[in-house]
């Protein structure tokens, strides 16, 4: 496929590598991917080259970026090649070759992506086939094309500048940023045109406005790649009572402290832990205005939903309709991001029991077990050391409140704690279980009540 260009799909494929065989889209799948080519196996400059990148593994994975080399040999020559690598790195550190070399013999994906030094002469092997140049691709988890460079045969590549690429399209894909003249990670970046200049002061505060003749350019910072307003909601959690969830092998349980700031206010009405719908609950840490929004919504949600469906959401679904929320409240005008983390628990016939974490960006993954709040690491390191995957729903309740006490300050008691359980119903209960003239299967979450809080307090 001649002339590949930015924004077309990169073609898929399927090949022999050092690591087996692979389909190409497969074998990306939901990261970004670089495929570099080789003009051939033990050339000096493509062996610097490939030690470079496997020295440098940490930096692609921690950028999500899988990395995959094309040379124009067989599998024999390039398992040799990969001690040959090893060698020569040793010298500047340890270079361990733990990524796919593509063997391609017969040229077919080198022509496919347009990789073959027609013009040189001279880069030919034996047989009269030309090598590959030293092309370059990055592309992204939808299998986009968003770059391509194209180095003589006899030039080395600057892997320095293909991460820093990675690290502005990145960064341009997650806010609406545009990067400047040698930009580098943690440097002022430039708002995308699209963004007028209302909306750019609320999504970026410490925005700043320079006029070069026409259009006018809106500069700001993301600190270390990332958006000071979200730091800012981020920093709202961090101060919140402590919340933790842990998923058991028969259920769920959420727990949070619940604590006013006086003796004065009737704390009855404090609701730290919310009922969605039959089978999901959440708790939060941060703002609690910003919670009863969250909630309000989530409802209104789930009973979209049933309305629907005439079943209640999967936990999945209604977690990433709330993440949904919280991520676009990041670059709306007139917004802030929301100043919670929240923890969702829940239980669906396809997912069985699930805990998900969804934070101010709206950033949403699933844990075994997990804890937001001011004394999220100090919890979270003491569940790392008593969870187990055959822990109990009664343990849970019991590991819970040992993790709260680790960091209570003063008396814990059934009024300054809350719980929420997620039960694991059986068939016949699913069978049997449907409340009389509603269809509606019976709950699977429900809030501990202070009588039942006490009597786990007590043991």
């Amino acid at each position: 496929m001649p002339g590949l260009r930015l924004g077309n799909t990169a073609p898929d494929f399927e090949a022999e590598t050092t690591q087996g065989p692979i389909k190409f889209h497969e074998w990306i799948g939901d990261s970004w991917a670089v495929l570099f080519s080789h003009p051939g196996d033990f050339t000096p400059v493509c062996t610097t080259e490939l030690a470079e990148v496997a020295r440098r593994a940490e930096d692609f994975k921690k950028r999500n970026v899988k990395v995959i080399g094309i040379s124009a040999n067989g599998l024999q020559d390039h398992k040799k090649w990969e001690l040959d690598i090893a060698d020569w790195g040793a010298q500047f550190g340890p270079t361990n070759v733990e990524f796919p070399i593509i063997a391609d013999e017969d040229r077919k994906i080198s022509t496919l992506y347009d990789m073959l030094d027609e013009q040189d002469a001279t880069n030919r092997d034996a047989k009269g086939l030309p090598f590959t140049i030293r092309t370059v691709f990055v592309i992204d988890p939808k299998k986009t094309i968003r770059l391509t460079i194209a180095y003589p045969a006899s030039t080395g590549r600057n892997f320095d500048e293909i991460i820093r690429v990675i690290d502005s399209l990145q960064i341009g894909d997650k806010y609406k940023v545009t990067t400047p003249v040698n930009w580098k990670k943690g440097d002022d970046v430039i708002v995308h045109p699209a963004v007028n200049n209302d909306e750019a002061k609320t999504l970026f505060p410490e925005v700043k406005f320079h006029k070069v003749c026409c259009p006018r350019w809106i500069i700001t910072q993301i600190t270390n790649g990332k958006l000071v307003q979200i730091e800012h909601a981020l920093a709202a959690v961090s101060q919140g009572t402590t919340s933790l969830g842990i998923k058991a092998s028969n259920g769920i349980v959420i727990a949070t402290e619940k604590k006013s700031s006086s003796i004065l206010i009737d704390d009855s009405m404090i609701e730290k832990v919310a009922t969605i719908c039959p089978n999901i609950g959440i708790v939060y840490s941060g703002l609690g205005p910003d919670f009863r929004i969250l909630v309000a919504k989530a409802r209104k949600s789930a009973q979209a939903y049933w309305k629907i469906y005439n079943e209640y959401p999967p936990t999945k679904v209604l977690t990433q309709e709330i993440a949904t929320i919280m991520q676009q409240a990041t670059h709306s005008g007139g917004v802030r991001p929301y100043g919670v983390s929240l923890l969702v628990a829940g239980w669906d016939v396809n997912r069985g029991p699930s805990l998900y974490q969804v934070d101010p960006s709206g950033s949403y993954w699933a844990w075994k077990a997990s804890a937001i709040g001011k004394n999220m690491v100090n919890a979270k390191t003491f569940l790392e050391k008593r969870y187990n995957d055959d822990i109990s729903l009664e343990d849970a309740i019991h590991t819970a409140l040992l993790t709260l006490k680790e960091g209570f300050e003063g008396l814990m008691t059934e009024k300054t704690i809350e719980i929420g359980v997620i039960t694991v119903p059986s068939q016949a209960d699913l069978d049997a279980g449907k409340i009389e003239g509603t269809g509606r299967a019976k709950a699977t979450f429900r809030k501990l009540t202070e009588e039942e809080v006490r009597d786990y307090l007590a043991m």
